[in-house]
């Protein structure tokens, strides 16, 4: 696997021209390069104070949305202050001398149908929000405040160190970072990647001439400058519209001429390397990453050595570095890319995942990789393969289909510090010249002698101990013989470089859309078999998608059947892999995933090669090959992942168990007692015996209703058994007893407690769903601000709406370092008891507002095709023809009344499911919970579920 990612003028009113002329006079501007397909309008400059801003019309959006990036992150942490970066990021949020509410802008977005975050990383600060198109200007007033005159109030700066505790402690014992920890800690300590960068209560502490709320201040000072900013604003406004708000409500951001945080020193230390280390997980993992320094390959964005090394490296088909692998039974997945990119120094990667076996013949699995980097440089470097890349490149810049706003703010914002601006959307999708020379000078420095080792899995016994995440590991230097056996030759080997790619598109032409109907019709109803059309080519893309479900009643009715189901389906993907790579890479991709009634199969992309993927899947899954050894591998993966899951998060785990407990799913632990007896014998008698009375099939996209039935015939062709009648049931949910409040209570080895409380809706009809949609809404800010921000429960604090299936119901979810479950639970019985005095005195302005915000998020143009496809094809997995229920909904939403409100929020309250996790600090006081587990069972059994009205 590759790893990875016109200029307007407007007049101005001549009282304003002579205070406006220098501001609004760009100091550097440029022509944004942008896909053919993209409707956008763009302008580049720089305010007047330095700041660099991209402005985006798109007159037909639903959405705004804008993302600030500040060049600095946490490896500009002081060396005493771990985390510093990191907590002035959530500062930021907790109130400004013009908006000095704590909760201000959080309110604000969430009640106009909007949603933000930040993230701090090593080398910038990325905040980003989005909003309904409607509400633009008010929140990028609130937005810009941040970054002139926050308060840093005393009272949240040392409540808000809880809150980045919190943080850190929720992830404690998540194993990605604390192997992540482990090697930053062996780094050079005089290189900022080194440093902790979350924060803890430790480290964010007041200490005897150092307060931690004057070192925040200092920090911000000295790098939130603007001249090491960049905004990216995206609105329905022209673009001197835009350019107007951001003027005035940016160029106040100071410009201290602040130098960006430059690393002086490598990331590793002289002579350090080859090393190895070996790392203690916490969950079932063999996991073997290999990092190599490279010279800096930042500046090399228009030729892309690294990511041509990536894409051959981490090629799965036929003769790949993977293939041999797996046929030698030592790993199941390997993903490389670029890692570290600095200014004047890069690590490659290469992740590999083994297996027992693999794990003995580490060594030999990192033999091949060197043996297959330099069958590269010997043979693997052309000009061919090269050219194929870009194709593939061009045609997706050529054929781009739109992001999410909020995505595409924070990206672009980021990208804006790393590339040209007029680069700035076309740099990911650029190829120049091919450019043997410099792919050759990176593959000549992935040497054994420049090697990290990593190894991670449960058996490590650690002589050390990382400090911040408790991780026990080894060191050492590799030996003069373990090096030798890198660079020899290993014997017998079938690796080849590839070929060129079969399924890359030809014909990218559009088909007429002159009988294109606005919604799905059905061109094909036989007994078992029901096929579904649209031409849909609004999106201006050559791109169909092929969506189909088979479905049999047999697959769910035990614990063993849907392991059986689900170890077949892994066997058919293990078979296809190598094909459904090349097609991927060709931009055609395919799903394929076992559930509760059977099967389903996604293939998406160009439509030129659809039907050349179809045939080759069909095959696999009517007659899959079973060889022992990889489904000993499969079955292995399969148990690991079961083991794995009572290490999750604890939030994760209480209210996975609310799906659980309500939907036809089986338990963890009776998956893994069932697994252990199953054998290839077992799989291979259960795929005979697979008959198919039920297929369903989606045609959208850029084929015509000739090509969609010929589809249509193929699939049913393959798959109907007329012979058959028996179908599964539809997937109903257990209606929660009446003024019946039930409990589950799961033992975590965690110390955070968690709760995960679920209020049921009375039905599944359009108006249930609105009414808890609007509550939803109008709560889940205020229950974030008092729990989290106010209280300190902890870090993951939040309300949501929960749409089980066809059923709504909305769920409150906390996890919490300090404060046992029962307690968690007062606290939400508390907020909700308060909360309801607000809904009573709720007036019609109010309750306005919160409509627009819920139907912005409803009636949300689908703005590529797959998104449209999904929401078709959910609708039909709920029998809903009409393809409306999107619309059906925005009108119930529309005709809610307050009274209404208050009578679904008190009856909300009746049907009630409690899941509870205790930390292992308070696990001497958890409480007895009544027979959950049987009550929720017995409905089930007795078909007690959510009436549809």
């Amino acid at each position: 696997m590759l790893f990875l990612s016109h200029f307007s003028q407007r007049i101005f009113p001549s009282w304003l021209l002579f205070s406006l002329v220098v501001l609004l006079s760009p100091t550097l501007h440029a022509e944004i390069e942008k896909s053919p397909n993209d409707k956008n309008a763009y302008e580049y400059f720089t305010l007047q104070n330095g700041l660099k801003v991209l402005l985006i019309s798109d007159p037909d959006g639903d959405k705004a949305a804008a993302s600030m990036n500040v060049a600095v992150g946490s490896s500009a942490n002081p060396e005493n202050r771990p985390g510093l970066a990191h907590f002035l990021e959530h500062m930021l949020f907790l109130g400004t001398r013009k908006y000095p509410q704590a909760d201000e802008y959080q309110s604000f977005i969430s009640s106009h149908g909007g949603g933000h975050n930040a993230y701090t990383a090593m080398e910038n600060t990325n905040y980003f929000f989005d909003i309904s198109a409607d509400n633009l200007e008010p929140a990028l007033d609130r937005f810009s405040q941040f970054f002139i005159s926050p308060l840093f109030d005393p009272k949240y700066v040392d409540r808000e160190r809880h809150a980045v505790h919190s943080e850190y402690q929720a992830k404690i014992r998540d194993d990605h970072r604390r192997g992540y920890a482990v090697t930053k800690a062996l780094m050079n300590p005089k290189n900022g990647h080194n440093r902790f960068a979350v924060g803890s209560l430790k480290s964010l502490s007041d200490k005897e001439g150092s307060h931690v709320r004057d070192e925040l201040i200092s920090f911000y000072k000295r790098y939130y400058s603007a001249n090491l900013m960049s905004l990216v604003v995206h609105g329905k406004e022209s673009l001197p519209e835009l350019k107007e708000m951001v003027t005035a409500k940016f160029t106040a951001i100071p410009n201290t001429q602040a130098a960006a945080y430059k690393e002086t020193a490598s990331l590793f230390k002289k002579n350090q390397l080859p090393q190895l280390v070996e790392i203690q997980s916490l969950k079932e993992m063999r996991s073997l990453t290999l990092t190599l320094p490279v010279p800096a390959f930042r500046h090399e964005w228009q030729k892309k050595p690294l990511y041509y090394i990536s894409s051959l490296m981490g090629y799965e088909g036929a003769g790949s570095l993977l293939s041999e692998l797996k046929n030698r039974g030592w790993a199941t997945s390997l993903a490389a890319s670029p890692g570290h990119d600095l200014d004047d120094e890069g690590t490659f990667m290469v992740n590999i995942t083994l297996t027992e076996e693999g794990l003995k013949h580490y060594l030999d699995v990192s033999q091949l990789f060197f043996q297959y980097a330099r069958l590269m440089l010997k043979e693997g470097v052309q000009a061919s393969l090269y050219n194929e890349e870009k194709q593939i490149s061009d045609t997706r810049f050529r054929f781009q289909e739109k992001s999410e706003p909020i995505h595409m703010v924070s990206s672009l914002a980021q990208q804006l510090q790393l590339y040209p601006a007029e680069k700035v959307i076309s740099a990911g999708y650029t190829f120049a010249e091919f450019d043997p020379k410099t792919i050759k000078k990176y593959l000549r420095a992935l040497t054994p002698e420049n090697l990290l080792i990593t190894l991670k899995t449960k058996s490590i016994k650690g002589s050390q101990t990382e400090p911040h995440y408790q991780t026990p590991y080894n060191v050492r230097s590799l030996s003069a013989k373990e090096l030798q056996h890198l660079a020899t030759t290993a014997p017998n080997s079938s690796l080849t470089i590839r070929s060129n790619n079969p399924f890359i598109a030809e014909d990218l032409s559009l088909i007429s859309s002159t009988n294109a109907t606005d919604k799905p019709t059905e061109i094909l109803k036989k007994e078992g078999f029901t096929l579904w059309h649209q031409v849909d080519t609004s999106f201006s893309t050559p791109r169909a998608n092929l969506y189909f479900s088979v479905q049999r009643a047999e697959v769910n009715q035990s614990a063993e059947s849907w392991l059986l189901n689900s170890l077949y389906i892994s066997m058919v993907q293990e078979q296809l892999n190598e094909i459904l790579y090349d097609a991927g890479l060709a931009g055609l991709s395919t799903q394929i995933y076992p559930h509760m009634k059977g099967y389903s199969v996604r293939l998406s992309g160009y439509n030129d090669k659809l039907s050349a993927l179809l045939n080759p899947v069909i095959q696999a899954l009517k007659q899959p090959t079973f060889d022992t050894e990889r489904f000993n591998i499969v079955k292995q993966r399969l148990a690991e992942k079961l083991q794995n899951s009572h290490k999750d998060k604890p939030y994760n785990q209480t209210t996975n168990k609310l799906y659980e407990l309500l939907l036809p799913q089986w338990s963890t632990q009776s998956q893994e007692s069932a697994l252990k007896s199953i054998d290839v014998t077992d799989l291979q008698r259960f795929v005979k015996q697979l008959k198919t009375p039920s297929l369903k099939a989606l045609v959208h996209g850029n084929l015509n209703k000739e090509d969609a039935l010929t589809l249509g015939s193929t699939l049913a062709q393959a798959f109907i058994d007329e012979s058959v009648t028996t179908k599964p049931d539809d997937i109903q949910v257990v209606q929660l007893p009446k003024n019946d409040p039930l409990h589950e209570q799961l033992t975590i080895e965690h110390n955070d407690s968690a709760i995960s409380v679920l209020l049921q809706g009375e039905n599944n009809s359009s108006q249930a769903k609105a009414e808890l949609s609007l509550l939803s809404e109008m709560l889940s800010a205020d229950f974030y601000n008092e729990l989290r921000t106010e209280k300190q429960l902890g870090y993951i604090v939040f309300a949501t709406p929960l749409q089980m299936n066809k059923t709504p119901a909305i769920a409150f979810i906390v996890q919490s370092p300090n404060t046992p479950a029962d307690a968690l639970e007062k606290h939400i019985d508390s907020f909700l008891l308060e909360w309801r005095k607000g809904l009573l005195k709720t007036d019609e302005e109010t309750l306005s507002r919160y409509k627009q915000s819920i139907l912005s998020r409803i009636l949300k143009q689908d703005n590529k095709l797959s998104t449209r496809t999904k929401r078709y094809w959910r609708e039909l997995d709920h029998n809903k023809f009409n393809f409306d229920s999107k619309e059906q909904l925005a009108e119930a939403v529309k005709a809610t009344s307050i009274e209404q409100l208050i009578r679904c929020f008190d009856l909300l309250q009746s049907r009630r499911l409690t899941v509870t996790s205790f930390g292992k600090p308070h696990l001497s006081n958890t409480p007895q919970t009544n027979n959950t587990t049987a009550i929720l069972a017995a409905r089930k059994s007795t078909k007690r579920y959510v009436p549809d009205s």
